[in-house]
């Protein structure tokens, strides 16, 4: 499903970061209908593959800051160093050349690396209520290991996609995207703000890769999204483009 017109972004910082928050919370709503596995202290799926976009890197700023751990989150960045890969293709950009039938240069699954996520201490994440959607997209039916791959419905998938693809296209204009230690070191100032050559541009949502038996679904969580702001109808200019509900 190919998008025929570009979409409007929430221009300031504030309301992006009320766009972020509608977007986890109907999401973790709808993510309630599957018995999954995962339970605290399980932190297969913890490690330095989780993506994020900039806007989410901002807000583990500001819950970082509004606990007066600062320096805290510094030393754990310093400690981190350069990840082993750097992302190749983000969640948007994938799409884009699915949709129009082009090769894909690399592949979200490419560069992952498996070493522990800087903010998993005795298996439990210490900036759980901030945590990006990278992290709350994870999912298994089935109790997983570490290096094993996730039991998931083909619709949760589908849905995660279309939720990533959304907060990706909410930071393209001007944000970035690439794993979360990447974007926090930059924003940190610990490397030259943004560095091009870690960090991949948030592109705009160019379509959504659905089976026909997903679109239905897709819209009810779209039109869960739109009123969440009726009277500024940010969702209206935001996803209307994307898939007329």
């Amino acid at each position: 499903m190919i998008i025929e017109q570009q979409a409007n972004i929430p221009a300031d910082t504030e309301t992006k970061k009320q766009v972020l928050e509608a977007v986890y919370d109907v999401y973790s709503q709808w993510i309630k209908r599957f018995p999954l596995a995962c339970r605290k202290g399980c932190g297969a799926c913890c490690t330095r593959s989780v993506t994020m976009t900039s806007l989410e890197g901002e807000v583990i700023f500001d819950f970082v800051r509004k606990n007066g751990r600062e320096k805290w989150l510094r030393e754990k960045l310093a400690r981190a160093g350069a990840g082993k890969s750097k992302a190749g293709v983000t969640t948007n950009q994938f799409a884009a050349a699915c949709l129009n039938h082009q090769e894909v240069e690399g592949d979200l699954q490419d560069s992952w690396d498996f070493t522990p996520c800087i903010f998993l201490a005795e298996n439990i994440c210490s900036i759980y209520a901030v945590r990006p959607f990278g992290c709350r997209s994870f999912g298994s039916l089935e109790e997983c290991a570490a290096g094993s791959s996730a039991a998931m419905a083909p619709i949760h998938l589908a849905v995660n996609t279309v939720f990533s693809q959304i907060i990706e296209h909410v930071s393209s204009d001007g944000g970035y995207w690439s794993f979360m230690t990447d974007i926090l070191q930059s924003l940190a100032g610990s490397r030259n703000r943004y560095e091009t050559s870690r960090l991949l541009p948030a592109r705009p949502v160019p379509g959504f890769l659905l089976e026909s038996h997903e679109v239905q679904v897709v819209k009810v969580l779209l039109r869960q999204l739109r009123e969440q702001f009726p009277e500024k109808k940010i969702f209206g200019d935001l996803i209307d483009n994307f898939m007329p509900i």
